[in-house]
């Protein structure tokens, strides 16, 4: 017999990919809450017909997930929950990042303990939310090596300051209310937090746009490399969309320790100087846009990653999860380039008809 989650997110990068991955398993069926039927329902009607015509694929309209109540009725159909939506903008981030963060997860937990069926939620947390960005990336030596035991110290009062802080904050304030909900309420769900590296790869949501200057992996490499002087700096910890998305179906599993946050990132680091040469060779007619390497003065290596970037430890994800086959950041990042030029092409397709 199927089990039916309850997908938020579905229309965003990984949300997309994770919603791929699930209708690929015919254990499960998948409820996806929407916050525009008319706007995102018609992509997703179409490219899962099949699945929608045979009731494994069904939506609902979540307007508001702020508003109290907001996940009671999906919620109550579900055996389990993967809560991937987060509110990110870069305009008014105290009304549009900060002050949503935390009500949309308890929302998502109180409709849990009511619907008495759900068994597990997985919330897509971040790897951010264990040390403050990027003072704590750099701290190499200086500092103990970070896992999840380790919690980002970013105070209310900053987080206004920039998007980046908002979100850090964000993701802070949310897990930490919603593990002292866990504590107080003692629900009969277990709850999992993922504590996502910077994620890059192939984007399959309908209408995906790349900009600079925005958080994430995948525009990252936008800013960092197309149209500078040299290659610019590269979130190093991260992991292919792919592997984020299976990593987020694989902790529905009972064989992963429930009740417990998990630090996660491909062992191999995204590094600027290999990047940018996968770029030129793959893609030569970005030669001009994509600096070629430059060794980064005084790090010790040719790659362009700074010499005092911090360790992680993943032996609780690893104990948890198992040995895994990660993309590399090669083929990662080479896949979301491909992504931006398509993009591009679309706009020069669509200037041309004005």
């Amino acid at each position: 017999m199927s089990q039916t989650i309850l997908l938020t997110g579905a229309t965003g990068s990984l949300g997309a990919s994770t919603l791929a991955r699930l209708l690929s398993d015919t254990n499960f069926t998948v409820l996806a809450a929407l916050r525009s039927s008319a706007k995102s329902e018609p992509f997703l009607r179409s490219k899962y017909a099949s699945h929608v015509s045979s009731g494994c694929l069904s939506f609902v309209e979540i307007p508001d997930m702020t508003a109290p109540h907001a996940f009671d009725g999906p919620a109550s159909v579900a055996d389990f929950i993967i809560h991937i939506a987060t509110p990110l903008a870069y305009d008014d981030v105290v009304n549009t990042v900060i002050n949503p963060s935390w009500p949309i997860v308890r929302n998502v937990l109180t409709a849990a303990d009511k619907s008495r069926r759900v068994k597990r939620v997985v919330v897509t947390g971040s790897l951010v939310a264990t040390m403050r960005i990027p003072e704590g990336l750099f701290a190499g030596a200086t500092s103990s090596t970070i896992s999840e035991a380790d919690w980002n110290p970013i105070s209310r009062d900053e987080a206004p300051t920039s998007p980046s802080t908002a979100y850090q904050y964000s993701k802070v304030h949310a897990e930490k209310e919603a593990w002292k909900f866990m504590n107080e309420r003692h629900p009969t769900f277990d709850l999992v937090f993922l504590l996502a590296p910077s994620i890059t790869g192939r984007s399959l949501q309908d209408g995906f746009k790349p900009e600079r200057g925005h958080l994430g992996g995948q525009p990252g490499l936008y800013t960092g490399l197309f149209d500078v002087e040299r290659p610019g700096f590269l979130f190093p910890m991260f992991a292919d969309v792919d592997d984020v998305a299976r990593i987020h179906v694989d902790a529905l599993s009972p064989r992963i320790p429930g009740n417990q946050r998990y630090l996660f990132h491909s062992p191999e680091l995204m590094a600027p100087n290999p990047i940018a040469a996968a770029i030129r060779e793959e893609f030569p007619q970005l030669r001009d846009r994509v600096p070629a390497p430059v060794p980064e003065e005084g790090s010790g290596s040719d790659d362009g990653m700074p010499a005092n970037l911090v360790k992680t430890d993943m032996s609780k994800f690893e104990s948890a999860f198992g040995k895994r086959t990660w993309k590399s950041a090669r083929v990662s990042a080479l896949e979301a380039v491909q992504d931006i030029v398509d993009y591009e092409a679309r706009g020069r397709t669509r200037a041309g008809k004005t």
